[in-house]
């Protein structure tokens, strides 16, 4: 039976966003054509044209109507409401224009059928011809400039982009000027005249104040920026060989933690947190795409222009209610009027996994499981002669004694491959950026791959000159697979379980078989099932702009992005065995086949009006925003299920049995209506003020709850613009001090928490009949309201030596109350706690940003980055309740949240005299505690070891997070490498990692153990694991294995060379290297999620080469 309403949903979703696609192609070609039509049509071509005081618009218009011209002008610069008489009898169009534009300052050009219009200085000029310039931009060294812009000067229309060699060629009037600007550098004017050729030298601009920053709801000149505001732009993550944005932002901002768990294919995102964590649920930042919510997940790194982090109250208030865990904002890339740019950027990569295991060899095995059986008082299995054949190699396989790596047998080296394209361009009145592209990713896994497509449209129409239209839309469509019956993850654990001594294929050809019984290798071949989970992704954008006067604009904004996701996942029938071993009995054991259907989706509509003024009089500049915002949230699924299908070869869900079906189905929503508003004051950009507040309701609260009041304030003086610092500019030019408080709140709860719930409490007889029964199975509470944040921050940016030196620190303090939290109820009421405002967390932390670019001689550019940020966490308040998070962890009043929570260890009992110390108290713990196992502290003095005796042993939250990047450019090489790191974590090693043997074999030992594992029988000094047993009492939680787990990481590499080639703005190639290598002491794992962590999917390391292509 198929999924009806999956296939409906999804068809609508797919002919809306067909029938905007074409609305919106069609309204493209239309205006490209408008602006590049080049077919040359005669100047003498006749009209005849009849005006008697009528605006000169309405002339253009009959001339386009009997001719085939196109005009192009700017509507701000030229003046078309001009009236005009005329009497033009089979008069050509030159002439008509020559009368109608007597005695202004409008010119023309004609160039093929197009006539573009601008304001001149000479009305008595003819416009008619233009001539072609060639020229050359350099820098101050005689480089040439690839990539600088040249224009007309008030005359977008007219443009060029330098090549390879710094040359352009472009079509002008005579007597214009020419603007050249290109980043990083001084814009220059150039008055043309009758020159044909021209060579123009830029200055470097180190002076980088009038730069612009994406904030809340608009932008600001960073000189006037006074919230701590993180800018990473596109140049930083451009050319990273990676399809996550996750993986382009590791390491880009201060402040920013990012941890990735894993390196499975399309599930490798990780976790994002600013400046520390502020709740106890979901701690991830607010992130927008030109203004619409959206998943990280859905970004592709090549359409971003820039994202904005913004870390404190000043920065994130005008975002209120979903602002205090930060905001993260993405603005993606436009259209640019000016000639066609079409670009590629690609790459081929192969893939490993890092930080393997190194296993033990069968033998060891053999030697590590008979010294477990002489500890346990009992007889060696393993006879001499059979370790031996193992030693040697000389064994028989289907007998049990081959040598088998499993973690080299399951992992292969994957390829990937990723594909963009953009073409973007666009005339006066209209621009376009398209963009689409494909990625393909294999595991180092078998069974698990992801592929996904994009396409985003992002158009903008001056429809007026008081009226312009955004208009963005994006489609992703992307599958991710992997092997059924826990998949990857889990084979990749099982293969540090796999016994050594067992080959991965018989030499009849069948399966091996393992102790659970468990071969990992069959277990992603395809013969336990798969699970695809597919995702469409759809986003539309429209924003208004209208300009009601000088200053004075209106917006808006108006959003819809849905996230549809249907997974299927088929269990195959498997039959295995389990092998005889240590006395064990084989068995034969059979699962049932199951399909499972699921999907569900998210919507998210929201609708944004605000208006906004700015006005400089003299030295005084005012701002001033207020705007109003509503958005919905819809969630629903629906599951199915059944068993018992006829083979392993069909799986629609109609083929299982119709006893097995199950089905399950929800949906929920919620709204969110919002007022704000930000108004802002600067002297001379020398004193600065701002104030910023949002008025927030929420349906996740009841009546009376719902609304909160997020206010904040911010202040800034750059004392580099006073007078008596003025002798110091020479050494410092700029500094800026900034100071701001405010309040932020969170409601990321799940819907209807106030609300109590009703569930089956039993069945029960009525009437004689047994009836299904309910009852309450978790308290409401209708007082539940805002988490509420409040944050102080006080920062310093500066810059050195003409900016060649710049940077920014700043030193916070967030202290969040009234945290939404389930406190534990009396186990005699029988049901769940309500959710609470009951907790109180406080962050304190800095940020350090550095920067540093100069060159040496005529060739070699360098540039040196740096950023260090720390943060201390705190639990102040908890009623007084300790809340175990998990096994290992806990949040406890006066310590950092998930504190890392077991018993205080005093080494391994190493001899006699250790045992006659420790043995009274350490009997208490396990009764067969001896020589070889772990001392545990009596801290609570009672001469005995138990549950009073644990505390908080580590702190799961790293310190001082750091990224390094360098880079040069010499001549048409470039070089850039980033390093990343924490200074100071604390690891917990886990399960397989530290078990070993230990537990009767159920774990293979690593090499590791082989070589650090206590003796009895030949005791060693220092050596880190305890004895091996069937128990694994010596692993509960435990300080001795809490390990050092700061790292530095080679997270990127790149070297590329550019090649001048005739028809190219840019023509580049590049080798890349991602995650290279690691310097850690932490055993076995991956530094970057050190608690807690257990064998899941590795971490990758990417090689991989490219092309950037511009043309």
């Amino acid at each position: 039976m198929k999924n009806i309403l999956y296939h409906e949903s999804i068809i609508v979703e797919i002919k809306s966003l067909f029938h905007i696609m074409k609305i919106t192609v069609l309204a493209l070609f239309i205006f490209a054509g408008t602006a590049f039509a080049t077919e040359s049509y005669s100047q003498a071509m006749k009209v005849t044209v009849m005006a008697d005081n009528i605006p000169m618009a309405k002339v253009i218009n009959e001339i386009e109507k009997q001719t085939d011209y196109l005009f192009v002008y700017d509507v701000n610069e030229v003046n078309l409401k001009q009236n005009v008489k005329l009497n033009a009898q089979n008069k050509s169009v030159a002439d008509v224009l020559n009368i109608m534009f007597k005695g202004t300052n409008i010119h023309y050009a004609m160039k093929g059928t197009n006539i573009m219009l601008m304001k001149g200085i000479n009305n008595e000029i003819s416009l008619q011809q233009i001539h072609k310039i060639t020229g050359i931009v350099k820098d101050e060294n005689g480089e040439p400039i690839i990539g600088a812009n040249v224009s007309v000067k008030n005359q977008k229309t007219i443009g060029a982009i330098t090549d390879m060699n710094g040359r352009f060629t472009i079509d002008v009037p005579v007597n214009v000027v020419l603007q050249v600007t290109y980043i990083g550098y001084i814009p220059q004017e150039i008055n043309i005249g009758n020159k044909k050729n021209v060579n123009i030298f830029l200055k470097e601009d180190n002076k980088t104040l009038d730069e612009v920053v994406v904030v809340g709801y608009g932008v600001q000149k960073k000189v006037n920026v006074i919230g701590a505001v993180e800018t990473v732009k596109a140049d930083q993550i451009a050319d990273k060989p990676v399809t996550s944005i996750v993986s382009a932002l590791t390491g880009e901002a201060a402040g920013v933690t990012i941890k990735q768990s894993s390196g499975q294919p399309g599930a490798n995102q990780g976790s994002v947190r600013i400046r520390g964590i502020g709740t106890w649920g979901d701690a991830s930042p607010l992130v927008l795409v030109d203004g619409i919510s959206m998943s990280l997940d859905d970004v592709i790194p090549s359409e971003v222009e820039s994202v904005s982090i913004l870390k404190d109250a000043s920065s994130a208030a005008i975002y209120g209610s979903r602002a205090a865990n930060g905001v993260i904002l993405i603005t993606t890339k436009k259209g640019k009027a000016g000639k066609v740019s079409f670009s590629y950027s690609g790459n081929m990569a192969l893939q490993r996994a890092t930080r393997v295991p190194e296993m033990a060899s069968s033998w060891q095995y053999a030697e590590m499981y008979n010294q477990m059986m002489v500890n346990e008082g009992q007889s060696p299995i393993f006879s001499e002669e059979k370790i031996k054949r193992l030693k040697n190699g000389t064994g028989n396989p289907d007998l049990g004694e081959a040598n088998t790596d499993w973690y080299k047998e399951l992992l292969r080296i994957a390829p990937q491959h990723n594909h963009q394209i953009s073409i973007q361009g666009g005339g006066e009145r209209f621009t376009y950026m398209i963009a689409t592209g494909y990625s393909d990713q294999k595991g180092v896994i078998p069974s698990t791959a992801f592929n996904r497509y994009n396409l985003r449209i992002n158009t903008t129409s001056q429809l007026t000159s008081w009226l312009k239209l955004d208009l963005n839309m994006t489609y992703l469509n992307s599958l991710r697979k992997e092997a059924a019956r826990g998949g990857a993850t889990d084979a990749y654990r099982r293969a540090g379980r796999a016994l050594p001594y067992l080959p991965v294929k018989f030499s009849d050809g069948t399966w091996s078989y393992n102790t659970y019984p468990t071969n990992p290798v069959r277990r992603v071949s395809g013969d336990y099932g798969s699970v695809k989970n597919y995702n469409d992704a759809v986003s539309v954008l429209v924003a208004p702009e209208i300009k009601i006067l000088d200053g004075l604009i209106v917006k808006g904004n108006f959003a819809y992005e849905s996230n549809t996701y249907r997974d299927k996942s088929f269990e195959k029938t498997v039959v295995y065995d389990s092998f005889e071993q240590a006395g064990q009995a084989a068995t034969t054991e059979e699962n049932r086949n199951k399909q499972i259907d699921k999907w569900s989706q998210y919507r998210n509509i929201t609708a944004n009006a605000l208006i906004s003024y700015e006005k400089t009089i003299g030295k005084h500049s005012l701002s001033a925003m207020v705007g109003t915002s509503l958005e919905t949230f819809k969630y629903a699924f629906t599951e199915a299920s059944r068993m018992d299908f006829p083979n392993n070869d069909f799986s629609e869900i109609n083929a299982g049995d119709p006893t097995t079906a199950s089905a399950n189905g929800n949906s929920t929503y919620a709204a969110l209506a919002s007022a704000f508003g930000r108004i802002g004051y600067n002297f001379k950009e020398k004193y600065l003020v701002e104030f910023t507040a949002r008025y927030d309701g929420s349906s996740k609260f009841a009546k009376g709850n719902r609304w909160g009041f997020f206010p904040s304030a911010s202040l800034g003086w750059r004392i580099s613009e006073e007078t008596f610092f003025q002798p110091l500019t020479a050494y410092v030019s700029n500094l800026k001090f900034r100071v701001s408080y405010g309040l932020l709140g969170n409601q990321k709860i799940s819907n209807y928490q106030y609300y109590s719930l009703i569930g089956n409490g039993g069945n029960y007889m009525y009437d004689d009949k047994i009836q299904m029964g309910y009852a309450e199975s978790k308290m409401g509470n209708e007082l539940i309201t805002w988490e509420s944040s409040k944050n102080f921050n006080v920062g310093i940016d500066f810059g050195l030596f003409d900016n060649k030196l710049s940077g920014t620190f700043d030193w916070y303090k967030k202290r969040t109350s009234d945290i939404l939290l389930q406190l534990k109820t009396p186990d005699l009421l029988g049901i769940d706690a309500p959710i609470e405002n009951a907790g109180i967390i406080e962050n304190q932390g800095w940020d350090l940003t550095l920067n540093w670019q100069s060159r040496i001689g005529k060739d070699f550019k360098y540039k040196i980055g740096m950023i260090l940020s720390d943060v201390k966490n705190k639990v102040i308040d908890l009623k007084g309740y300790k809340s175990p998070t998990s096994d290992l962890t806990a949040r406890i009043e006066g310590q950092p949240l998930d504190a890392i929570f077991g018993y205080k260890t005093l080494g391994i009992c190493e001899n006699q005299a250790d045992y006659d110390k420790y043995q009274k108290q350490m009997k208490t713990f396990n009764p067969k505690w001896g020589i070889g196992d772990i001392i545990i502290e009596d801290l609570y003095e009672d001469g005995k070891i138990d549950a009073n005796d644990k505390t908080v042993i580590g702190n799961s939250i790293p310190r001082y997070t750091f990224g390094i990047n360098l880079g040069f450019d010499y001549k048409n090489w470039d070089f850039s490498c980033f390093f990343q790191g924490v200074g100071k974590a604390d690891g917990y090693i886990t399960y397989e990692a530290i078990q070993g043997l230990n537990g009767g074999g159920v774990n293979s030992p690593r090499k590791e153990h082989y070589e650090k594992t206590f003796n009895p029988s030949n005791p060693q000094p220092g050596a880190y694991f305890p004895r091996t047993l069937k128990s694994t009492y010596n692993f509960d939680n435990m300080s001795h294995w809490i390990q050092n787990a700061s790292y530095v990481r080679l997270k990127n590499l790149q070297i590329g060379y550019t090649f001048n080639v005739k028809g190219f703005n840019k023509f580049r190639v590049y080798l890349s290297g991602e995650n290279l290598f690691t310097i850690t002491k932490f055993m076995t794992w991956d530094p970057e999620t050190p608690v807690g962590s257990r064998t899941s999917y590795p971490h990758i390391s990417i090689y991989s080469v490219g092309v950037n292509l511009i043309f």
